[in-house]
C-alpha cells in the first residue's frame, strides 16, 4: 500500500514542477514510509511512496519495463497476482521479483487496457506508455483506494490524496459552491467527480482516465459498475442455497486477501460484520488472530461488552484501545492536514487512533467496512424507500398521519426529494433559507446537487425504489466510508483491507431480490402496517437487515452479536460540543471568512447553540469548513 503522484505538462517539465512533485510526495509520507522513488521524462514526472507489504526487498517503484519503457506507479494490492503470474508465465513472461507490482506491469504489457478486467483487488495506479504517448489512470471497482486529479493550464496533476495536490499547487484552493452545498447537506466531500475545490476531481470507483501526452486531451470513462436489474428480471434462487453460496464465496474472498509478507490482524467491533470476518480469517488460517477495538470510557460510547463477547466466542487475541477526549481536537486537525479535505464524520478520529495503536505491532488491518452497503444494513436510510412507494398508494398505501409523523409531510415530488429528506444533515430548504451567500450572485448551486441525484434516479428508474436507494448508498455512502477508512489508516501507515467489497460478491448481491437484503420479521406484511411509517417499524424491532449475511453465518457468530441492534461507531461529539468544544469552535465558525460570506452572524448564533443536540449536528460540517479553510488557506 502506497502513495502515488504525478505532474504532466504539455510544454515540458520545468524545475518548479520537480519541486512541486517533491512537495506532493512529502504530503504522502505516511502512506509510504519505507521508500521513495521518482521517474521523469520531458513531459511528465512521477513519484511513489512505498509501504512495503508484498516482496519488501524487490518491489520498489516506479517500476520500469526495460524493453518497452512503460512506467508504473501503483497503490494497492492485487489479490490474485499469483494466479495472473502463472497465466503470464504460460505466455512466456519472465519475472525477477515476487511482487504484485511486476505482475500488474506484465499484465498491462500482455493485455493492455483490458488487464484491469482481470484484476481482483484494491488499487489506484498510473501507467505511462511511451509507445503510445499515453498516460493511464485507474481506480478500483468499489473505490477502496483513492485517486484525485487536478486540471491546470497546459497540464494535469494527480495524487493519492488532495493534500498532495494542494502542496504541489502554486495557488490557494478555492471552494466549489455546488460541492460545498452538497457537503453541508450530506457531509460528503465530493459531488460526483467534483471535489470541494475547483479544478480538483476524483476518479470515481470503477473509472479510468486516458490522457494523450502530445495534445493534453483526456477523457474519463467507466470500466465497471454495479449491475442494475429490475426486480422482475432478477434471479429467484432458493434463499438457503444462496446463503450457502455466499458463505463459501466470502470465505474464499477472505482467504485470498490474507496475502502479506508483514504482520496482519483485524479491527474488531461489537457488530456482526467484523465477527463474521474474523471467523472467516480463522477458518482460512487456524491460528490466534490478533484484533484491536476502540471506544471511549464514557457510558453509551463504547461497545466493550459486545466486543469481549465477540472475542471470546471467536477465540481471538483481543486488545482494547481507549480514546480520550483530550486528543480529539488535535487529531481532528491532523486528519484535515493529512487529507486536504474536511472530515466526513466524527468517527474518523477514533479510526485513526485505532490504526495508530494497531501500527505498533501490525501493518495490515482486515476490516468489516462495506457489508452494510452491499448486504443491506442501513435500515432507516434505505428501508424508508417503501414509505415513498406507499405514499403513492403502493403496498396497500400508508396513513397520512404516519407520513407526517415521520417526515412532516404526506407528499414527495419524486424519489430524489424523499431520499434527500431522509439522508441530509442540513435539508435543502434550510440551506436556501439560511445560507443565502451560496445564492448571492444569482447562481443556484443546489440545482447542481439536485441534477446529480436526478441523474442517478433516472438511470435507476426501472429498479424498485428500495433497490435504487441501495445503489445510491453503494455509490455515495460506500465511497465516503472507504475514503474515511483509507485516510485514517494510511495516516498511521496501516493498510486497510475490506473483503465485503469484493466486486464478485457485490455483483451477485445486486442481482438478487430485495427481500434477500431486508425484510419484515415474524411473517409480517407491509400491507398490514398502514398506520406506521418505516422509522416506527424499525423502532419496533420489526425489520431484519442483512438477511442473507445473517443466514450465511448464523453458526459462526455469537447469538448475542447476531441479534444485536446496529450501533454506528459512537463518538460523544454532541456532549463535547455542549461542553469543552463549544467555545473554541464557535469562535472558529464566527471568524471564518467563508462562513461569514454564507451566513449572517445572527444566523450563525441562531444555528449554533450548545444546549441543542441538533445544533451540534449542524455545527459539525461548519466546523470542518472553518478548520479546512484555516489549514489550507481556502478562498
Amino acid at each position: 500500500m502506497c502513495g502515488i503522484a504525478g505532474i504532466y505538462r504539455k510544454d515540458g517539465i520545468e524545475p518548479r514542477h520537480e519541486l512541486a512533485l517533491e512537495s506532493a510526495l512529502s504530503a504522502l509520507r505516511s502512506r509510504g514510509p519505507n521508500a521513495e522513488g521518482r521517474y521523469q521524462n520531458p513531459q511528465i514526472t512521477l513519484g511513489h511512496r512505498r509501504l512495503a507489504i508484498i516482496d519488501p526487498e524487490q518491489g520498489a517503484q516506479p517500476w520500469i519495463d526495460p524493453d518497452s519503457g512503460v512506467v508504473l506507479v501503483y497503490n494497492g494490492e492485487i489479490y490474485n497476482f499469483k494466479e495472473l503470474r502463472s497465466a503470464l508465465q504460460e505466455r512466456n513472461h519472465h519475472f525477477k521479483s515476487e511482487s504484485d507490482t511486476e505482475v500488474l506491469m506484465q499484465a498491462y504489457l500482455e493485455w493492455g487496457f483490458a488487464c484491469v478486467q482481470r484484476l481482483r483487488g484494491i488499487f489506484a495506479f498510473s501507467i505511462l506508455d511511451p509507445r503510445h504517448n499515453q498516460l493511464w489512470l485507474v481506480r478500483d471497482r468499489l473505490g477502496v483506494k483513492p485517486l484525485y486529479y487536478q486540471q491546470q493550464t497546459g497540464g494535469l496533476s494527480f495524487a493519492s490524496n488532495v493534500a498532495a495536490l494542494h502542496k504541489a499547487s502554486s495557488e490557494s484552493p478555492r471552494w466549489h459552491k455546488a460541492a460545498l452545498s452538497h457537503y453541508l447537506m450530506t457531509v460528503r466531500t465530493n459531488l460526483g467527480r467534483q471535489t470541494l475545490f475547483q479544478d480538483i476531481y476524483t476518479l470515481l470507483p470503477g473509472e479510468e482516465l486516458r490522457l494523450q501526452l502530445s495534445t493534453g486531451a483526456y477523457h474519463v470513462q467507466r470500466y465497471w459498475e454495479l449491475p442494475m436489474v429490475p426486480e422482475k428480471e432478477k434471479d429467484a434462487p432458493d434463499f438457503e442455497d444462496t446463503a450457502q453460496e455466499i458463505r463459501q464465496q466470502f470465505l474464499q474472498t477472505a482467504k485470498e486477501q490474507l496475502i502479506s509478507d508483514v504482520p496482519l490482524g483485524a479491527f474488531l467491533s461489537g457488530g456482526i460484520d467484523s465477527s463474521i470476518l474474523c471467523a472467516a480469517i480463522q477458518e482460512a488460517e487456524p491460528s490466534k488472530l490478533e484484533t484491536l477495538s476502540i471506544g471511549y470510557d464514557q457510558a453509551n460510547y463504547n461497545e466493550w461488552e459486545a466486543m469481549e463477547i465477540a472475542a471470546e466466542h471467536g477465540k481471538l487475541e483481543w486488545r482494547k484501545v481507549i480514546a480520550h477526549e483530550t486528543d480529539f481536537s488535535s487529531d481532528w486537525l491532523r486528519l484535515i492536514d493529512n487529507k486536504g479535505l474536511p472530515l466526513s464524520t466524527p468517527n474518523e478520529v477514533p479510526i485513526w487512533r485505532l490504526a495508530q495503536a494497531f501500527s505498533q505491532s501490525l501493518t495490515v488491518a482486515m476490516t468489516g467496512e462495506g457489508a452494510d452497503e452491499i448486504f443491506g444494513g442501513y435500515a432507516g436510510p434505505t428501508y424508508c424507500a417503501l414509505d415513498y412507494d406507499r405514499s403513492l398508494g403502493l403496498y396497500g398505501g400508508i396513513d397520512k398521519a404516519a407520513l407526517i409523523r415521520g417526515y412532516g409531510t404526506e407528499k414527495f415530488p419524486n424519489r430524489r426529494a424523499h431520499f434527500l429528506k431522509v439522508n441530509s444533515w442540513i435539508k435543502g430548504p434550510q440551506l436556501e433559507r439560511d445560507f443565502t451567500g451560496l445564492f448571492a450572485d444569482g447562481s443556484n448551486p443546489l440545482a447542481e446537487v439536485h441534477q446529480h441525484y436526478d441523474a442517478h434516479f433516472e438511470k435507476s428508474k426501472e429498479l424498485t425504489t428500495f433497490d435504487a436507494y441501495l445503489h445510491l448508498h453503494a455509490h455515495i455512502n460506500l465511497e465516503g466510508l472507504l475514503n474515511r477508512l483509507d485516510s485514517s489508516t494510511m495516516l498511521a501507515s496501516v493498510e486497510g483491507r475490506v473483503p465485503f467489497t469484493d466486486h464478485r460478491i457485490a455483483e451477485k448481491l445486486f442481482k438478487l431480490p430485495d427481500s434477500f437484503k431486508m425484510g419484515l420479521s415474524q411473517n409480517l406484511k407491509i400491507e398490514s402496517l398502514q398506520n406506521i411509517n418505516s422509522f416506527e417499524i424499525i423502532q419496533n424491532g420489526q425489520l431484519e437487515t442483512k438477511r442473507l449475511l445473517r443466514a450465511a453465518f448464523h453458526d459462526k457468530v455469537s447469538p448475542t452479536i447476531l441479534n444485536r441492534k446496529k450501533v454506528s461507531f459512537p463518538v460523544p461529539f454532541i456532549e463535547w460540543f455542549q461542553s469543552f468544544l463549544f467555545a473554541p469552535y464557535h469562535e472558529a465558525i464566527r471568524s471564518s471568512p467563508t462562513l461569514r460570506s454564507l451566513l449572517s452572524e445572527e444566523k450563525i448564533l441562531e444555528l449554533i447553540k450548545p444546549e441543542t443536540p441538533t445544533d451540534a449536528i449542524q455545527a459539525w460540517p461548519l466546523m470542518n469548513i472553518a478548520l479546512t479553510e484555516q489549514q489550507w488557506n481556502v478562498t
